[in-house]
């Protein structure tokens, strides 16, 4: 049986929940806002896991990225959309699951015209799992000093997503 199509959840301007759609046809040059989530893992050590966005990807291919990011489904709680989303991304499993930026926002454009819209709360996690990335989502990935890597994203912001750029911006890391 064939697997049903990942559905992301529609959002008005304030926030409340005006239906669904498949994810595959949300993103493209009109994209409606939708519910997202990015996560920022940390290991014991204090570094964050930041990681290259898979060459294949639709938008901003090969840029460095947050740990993680992804949709809740429709009627999932955003922690079990989080933990999902760290398994099929980097094969690893995340404790201490706190919310850190409760009302990010963004609209962004990438190069090819696909719009991001997104109503996407942003959380800090703990994992010290190895990490097995799925080729599919993430071609490298790296544990780094956060100040390292909050020096970097604004030296060199186009080397990065943008919400990871405007993310490291709010949370002053």
């Amino acid at each position: 049986m064939a697997e049903a199509p990942e559905r992301v959840v529609l959002l008005d301007n304030n926030g409340k929940v005006v239906g669904s759609a498949d994810k595959a046809t949300v993103h493209t040059a009109e994209t409606p806002l939708h519910l997202a989530f990015s996560c920022h893992v940390f290991n014991a050590a204090g570094h964050v896991l930041v990681t290259r966005r898979a060459l294949s990807k639709a938008t901003w291919a090969g840029v460095w990225t947050n740990s993680f990011c992804g949709h809740p489904a429709p009627g999932e709680a955003i922690e079990q959309a989080i933990a999902r989303r760290a398994s099929v991304e980097l094969g690893i499993t995340v404790d201490d699951v706190a919310l850190v930026l409760p009302d990010f926002r963004y609209r962004a454009i990438d190069a090819s015209g696909i719009v991001e819209n997104e109503i996407c709360p942003v959380y800090r996690a703990v994992s010290n799992d190895a990490v097995h990335a799925n080729p599919d989502e993430v071609s490298e990935w790296e544990w780094v000093d956060p100040a390292s890597l909050t020096a970097a994203a604004s030296a060199a912001p186009y080397a990065f997503s943008p919400w990871l750029v405007w993310q490291l911006q709010q949370l002053g890391l």
